[in-house]
């Protein structure tokens, strides 16, 4: 190992009591250039430690973006044909097939206490309180 001590640059004086400051290492003058190429190594290696971090970071955002983007489009493609054009009639994906919800199809959820009405392909869809009236 290589002597060093702790270089004092000035003293200050908090409730009246001498407190040195230290900045750097002051090291024999023989061991100077090996301390500084060790020095100048360290920093390379944290500046290309750093530039590999915020590198990963990029990516990571750049596939999280195009992740995203394909799940959008998954789902998208998967309910094209869905549309709420009139309450209690829906297009489905299949073709031609329109959401119609019988009388007889009328129930009380037993989970939300509330009444729903359900459509031949298995839709279930909440009864606004003034579609009970009618």
């Amino acid at each position: 190992g290589i002597d060093a001590a702790h270089a004092v640059v000035g003293f200050e004086f908090p409730r009246c009591r001498a407190v040195p400051m230290t900045s750097g290492v002051v090291v024999c003058q023989e061991h100077a250039e090996t301390l500084r190429l060790a020095w100048e190594e360290y920093n390379n290696n944290q500046a290309k430690k750093q530039e590999e971090k915020r590198l990963k970071r990029i990516y990571d955002n750049w596939k999280l973006l195009i992740r995203t983007l394909l799940i959008k489009e998954k789902i998208l493609t998967k309910y094209e044909g869905m549309s709420e054009d009139k309450p209690g009639a829906k297009k489905g994906k299949a073709k031609g097939h329109i959401h119609k919800f019988p009388k007889k199809s009328h129930r009380l959820d037993k989970i939300t206490g509330q009444m729903v009405k359900k459509c031949a392909c298995g839709l279930v869809v909440p009864i606004d309180d003034d579609e009970e009236e009618l």
